[in-house]
Order: structure tokens, then sequence, then C-alpha cells
């Protein structure tokens, strides 16, 4: 692309600086160098009108399945970060749930070098709470920290020793990261497929009860009330356990949680017979759990969104329902659903979605703050609000087709996503469609 850029007429949404106004951008050579009002365009230079157009800092995914390593034929860092730009991210956090797991200097040095050798935006790495995620062991937490480690986390298992979390979170103080909770008591849900209750009845099906999860959260807390360190509660899914981390951080305790966009905009009632894309865990809950998610996101209970993105293959989701793996894709469909659900469903402000898919995950990490600001690179994401599109699997950048959106129109797309000023995501029919109505210029 031309080193100089300039987006004309965009609606700035930049909740690092409180700031949701009309300006104009220019970029040179990768980093943001202008903001204001009726820049006037260089001889030569790349023009973008964005009138009718969102100009957001690029979002940062802080619980993504990238499945590299072992692991490729579902995904990879290459189309998992494709994925991602186009879903408007410029920095996703991969989880450690490879094969073999992420629990050592080694294993980490491998897909480090795969993530410079593959990624199209920033792609950071998460390790082991537990070596081979067995629950017993603690990881070096140091060591790995050093490395570039921004979290711990033994997602997919809980760590339900309540003694090894303590020493984990006693030894993630000393590395200064942040403890990411997989919440469930696996006893209470050993065996299960969908929400307990009248949809897992009539499709014989064993179930899941809330308190699988409500319950491994109220003993963690515990534990964080005990060492003060940070907790993070992933993919929380229950109105039960929004009251608690509510009642938690009303206490001062340093607990975070997220939920993600397929907890908030579907419930048990939407599994479509024995479709494996609606099989994920923690699985799809009630209308009410569903309701006090969305209020949990509006009050600031829970933190930040994150998609979960779990890739699997066709054949592993063509098995029979109580035996095909947990997860589903959610990287390229996370804006939209989100939009609709929290802003045009539920009147949240545009400042505080975009905060929920930036500064505010971010900030659960301590990541470095995104924002639009000059001398700075130019991570940001132009977003069509109003753009009704279908979303097709098929046409997506996931190597894996495991969504329950699939099909489905949604409202809310991306049409560009700048990585260090660089184009890694670019919608070329919209864009293309927009260049005839002269919104696309130079």
């Amino acid at each position: 692309m031309n080193r100089s850029l300039l987006i004309k007429n965009g609606l700035i949404i930049d909740p690092s600086e409180d700031r949701e106004s009309q300006a104009d951008i220019l970029v040179k050579d990768g980093d943001v160098v202008m903001i204001a009002p009726h820049l006037e365009p260089e001889d030569g230079q790349t023009v973008l009108d964005g009138s009718g157009l969102w100009v957001a800092p690029g979002f940062v995914d802080i619980h993504t399945h990238l499945r590299e390593i072992g692991q490729a034929d579902r995904e990879d860092i290459g189309t998992g970060s494709l994925a991602a730009a186009a879903g408007g991210y410029t920095c996703v956090v991969t989880m450690a749930n490879t094969e073999p797991p992420i629990d050592n200097a080694a294993i980490l040095s491998v897909l480090l070098s795969k993530i410079e050798e593959k990624a199209h935006i920033e792609v950071l790495p998460i390790a082991c709470v537990t070596k081979g995620m067995e629950g017993n062991e603690l990881v070096n937490m140091v060591e790995l920290s050093g490395m570039g480690v921004v979290a711990f986390s033994d997602d997919g298992l809980p760590v339900s020793n309540l003694a090894v979390l303590r020493r984990a979170l006693e030894y993630a103080k000393v590395a200064d990261r942040v403890i990411i909770s997989h919440p469930e008591d696996r006893d209470l849900s050993a065996g299960g497929a969908v929400h307990e209750g009248l949809t897992a009845t009539s499709l014989g099906l064993p179930g899941i009860p809330g308190a699988s999860e409500a319950a491994a959260i109220a003993r963690e807390i515990e534990v964080v009330r005990q060492t003060n360190g940070r907790l993070h509660f992933g993919h929380v899914s229950l109105a039960a356990s929004v009251e608690l981390i509510r009642t938690a951080k009303a206490a001062g305790l340093p607990v975070t949680a997220d939920a993600t966009p397929h907890h908030i905009c579907l419930t048990v009632d939407d599994i479509n017979g024995f479709d494996t894309a609606y099989k994920m865990n923690p699985p799809l809950r009630t209308q009410a759990d569903r309701a006090a998610l969305i209020e949990g996101l509006k009050d600031g209970t829970i933190d930040a969104i994150a998609t979960d993105h779990a890739p699997h293959t066709a054949l592993d989701k063509q098995k029979p329902f109580d035996q095909a793996p947990f997860g589903i894709i959610g990287l390229e469909t996370a804006f939209p659903i989100a939009l609709e659900r929290l802003t045009n469903g539920a009147g949240l402000s545009k400042l505080s979605l975009i905060a929920l898919f930036t500064t505010k995950p971010a900030a659960v990490l301590d990541l470095p703050q995104p924002g639009i600001r000059a001398g700075q690179p130019a991570n940001l994401v132009l977003l069509d609000p109003a753009h009704s599109w279908i979303y097709d699997t098929a046409k997506g950048f996931s190597r894996s087709r495991n969504s329950p959106f699939n099909g489905q129109r949604l409202t809310g797309k991306v049409l560009l996503t700048f990585y260090r000023g660089n184009i890694a995501y670019k919608d070329e029919e919209l864009i293309q469609s927009r260049h005839k109505s002269s919104v696309l210029k130079g």
C-alpha cells in the first residue's frame, strides 16, 4: 500500500482517549502522525473516505485457540491470525492447550518461532499453569514470563486442587502475571453435553448443571481472598457466576472476567437438534443467564468480551453430539453479534462497546492500551455499523467451519484492519462497492 494514507470523515471511537468524534487521521510509514478535522490530501496520497464508518483501535482478544502446535489441521497461527484480522483484531492471546501443551521453555520457543514466521497481527502466548495441564506441578512462571508469556492458564481443564491454585496465584504475583481460570467442577459436569434442563432431557443428552461453574468460581474466589493473587474467569456463562464476581469485586478482590459473544447471543433453547455447532463449554445457558451476562457487561462486573475461538475439524464435529468436541469459532463474528445484542439491543454506548474489545481486555492482562494517537503505530479498524451481510464460514479465513452463526444475517462489518499501518484485512467486495460510490479514492 501507499506509505501515506489519509482517512477522511470517520467517526473516531477511542476509549483510551474517551473520544467519540468525527475527524481525519493521517498515517505515514505505519504510524499515526496527525488527527484533526478537515485535513487536506497530498499529491499521490491514498485517501479513504470513512463517511458513515467507525474508526476504532484494533481489537484485542484475550482468549483464542490457534491450535499451533500439533493441531494444524484445525487452525494454525497463519489462518487464525487472518481470521482475527477479518474480525477487526490486531492482537490475540493464544491459549496453551496445544499438543504438546506450552509448559516449558523449549515448547514455547517453537511457538514463538511459528508466531514470528506466520502471524499477520500481534499474537501473544499464554503458558500452562501446571506441567502437562495435569493440575499438579507448576510450570516455571518466572522463566516463561521472561520469554514473553502474558498469562497462565490450563484452559480446557480447571486447576481443581485448590492448594495448587493457591501456589499458582502466589508465584504468578512474583512473575507479575494473571492466572486465567477455566471455572468448572469436573465431577459435577462429568459426561455432560448441554446445559442441564428440558433441552437435555428432550434430546436424551447428559446435562451440565450450572452449579459446575458457580461452585468453581465460589471456591476460587476464596483462594484469591487468601492470596490476593490476580485471577481472571474466562467465558462466564451464569447469572450466579456474575453475582459471585460482582460481590468479590465489591469486596476489593483482584478478580476479573470475560464473556463470549455466543453466550450473550444464544441460549440453550436455540440448540438446533443434534447440530454440534451448538456444543460448547461452558454450554449455552438460559435466557435469565444471558440477560445477567449482558447486565454484567453493562455495569462492569464482566470486564471484557473474549471469543474463545475454538476451531475443530469437520470430521470431529460430525461425531455424535455427546462424543463431539466442545467449541466454536468466533473471531469473524464477534463484533456484529456484540453490536446487535449490546448496543442495538441493550443500549450500550458505542464507546463502551468498543472498550469491551480494546482497552478493557488489554487492562485485564496489563497489555499496552490500544488507542489512536499521534506518534504510535496505526493499529486500527474501520467498521461499518449498518452493513447487513450473511456470514458464510466457507468464505471465512479460519481453517475450521464450526459456527452456529453460519448462514445467518448479521449487522455490522469490518471493512479494513490495519496492523502497524499495513492492511491486515480488507473486505474486497465491500471496498469495491464503496469505490463506485466514491468512498475509496486514491
